[in-house]
């Protein structure tokens, strides 16, 4: 059987499934100047891209390496993208807690998306006043609601194609709906999310030191 196209494996894999998140990545765009974007844990999730100028990726699975490295993906993207210019994408085959060959501070995007932590190692590759996208399915987003380094801008609320963003009543989110003490350390330790009063589908922290 031939091997899937790109274009073939991201249908099968974002498409099909109902989980693109374009809509997502657009919404962030209309509202904010990001242009620069990190991905860890991206697997083949080339949908920024499509949105944003600059992306780098990174991922262990063979599979994304395979996927990047493909010229065809290139052409794929080009055929997607909503923008003038060029296309700028690096793929980093490489676990994101090493640690990654990017310049601190240098993206205005930092996306933590079902693959761990990644609010605390890749904070460092986010700018001052750039802006973290995460959900809460490993914990991610309590995460950084206990980082002093990050404070919550905005939620995303609405699922795949009905995603709209707000700004009001912030101060809502991360009340828990018990009385255990949430630390890091506490969130570390259950690697997921905790429950809480008010919750989004999605949280947009900007990095303030």
């Amino acid at each position: 059987m031939p091997r899937q196209t790109p274009a073939q494996f991201y249908q099968a894999e974002y498409i099909d499934k109902g989980y693109e998140r374009l809509d997502l990545f657009k919404l962030l765009a209309d509202h904010y100047p990001i242009t620069t974007a990190l991905y860890p844990g991206s697997y083949i999730h080339v949908t920024p891209s499509f949105v944003f100028s600059l992306a780098v990726y990174a991922d262990m699975d063979k599979r994304a390496r395979q996927f990047f490295d493909d010229p065809a993906t290139l052409d794929f993207i080009a055929g997607r993208k909503q923008y003038e210019g060029d296309t700028s994408i690096t793929f980093h085959s490489a676990d994101y807690r090493a640690g990654l060959p990017e310049t601190d501070g240098r993206f205005d995007l930092l996306i933590s998306q079902y693959a761990g932590f990644i609010s605390q190692p890749c904070k460092r590759y986010l700018k001052i006043g750039g802006w973290l996208l995460v959900n809460n399915s490993h914990g991610d987003a309590s995460m950084a609601s206990l980082d002093a380094d990050y404070e919550l801008a905005a939620v995303i609320l609405g699922s795949e194609g009905h995603f709209r963003l707000s700004e009001q009543d912030l101060g809502a989110y991360f009340v828990p709906k018990n009385d255990t003490l949430i630390t890091q350390d506490y969130i570390a330790q259950i690697g997921r999310g905790v429950g809480y009063q008010k919750s989004a589908s999605h949280y947009l922290f900007r990095r303030v030191r």
